[in-house]
């Protein structure tokens, strides 16, 4: 088991290789010319990452679910351009079928990096007006973050992760963020117990 330093360590190594990816490699380039200025949230915007996931957030209409739909192209031939072509390819578009969290559109990418490592980049396109209200939202998750217990979210997030079909399953990483925030306890057993009270 890591320590607590050895997890902030390796959680700001995360984050530094993410913001050097989206940097050097044009993405954020690539995405503001299509559609708008893209935003960094989640564990990389929160430097609480346990694996190479990064999300983008972007305002777009939802009228524009076709260019979101042919912009599958660009981004692939964005990446085998980088020589990291990708491996997977998912789009949604949750103004047709919307998801508990909320209708946007949605590109899920799968690729590996020069060293073989497995990177994940979600790509949300919310409504302009929806967008600014998560922002503001994700503003004061950060606030809040940033005074609670990181070490146990680094902890549980590894240790949910480390389990078959758990995390983003039964356990999402907003549920661990929260529990922390609360206070409500230190273990995953007392997070379940946590979310069936809420």
């Amino acid at each position: 088991m890591a320590s607590p330093a050895e997890r902030a360590e390796k959680a700001s190594e995360l984050r530094r290789e993410a913001y050097e990816f989206l940097s050097g490699s044009g993405l954020f380039d690539l995405l503001a010319e299509n559609f708008a200025q893209p935003t960094v949230t989640g564990s990389a915007s929160y430097d609480l990452m346990v694996w190479r996931d990064i999300d983008i957030h972007m305002a777009v209409e939802a009228e524009r679910w076709r260019d979101w739909m042919a912009f599958g192209g660009t981004l692939a031939d964005f990446f085998e351009t980088i020589g990291l072509p990708l491996h997977e390819a998912t789009y949604l578009n949750d103004w047709v079928d919307p998801d508990p969290l909320g209708a946007g559109l949605y590109w899920g990418l799968k690729f590996k990096d020069a060293q073989g490592d497995p990177w994940k980049i979600d790509l949300w396109g919310w409504d302009p007006f929806d967008f600014a209200v998560r922002q503001a939202r994700d503003d004061s998750l950060k606030v809040d973050l940033n005074i609670c217990d990181r070490d146990l979210i680094l902890r549980l997030k590894t240790e949910a992760r480390a389990r078959d079909n758990y995390y983003g399953v039964r356990v999402t990483s907003l549920d661990i963020y929260q529990f922390a925030i609360a206070r409500a306890g230190d273990s995953l057993s007392a997070l379940e117990m946590w979310k069936r009270q809420q």
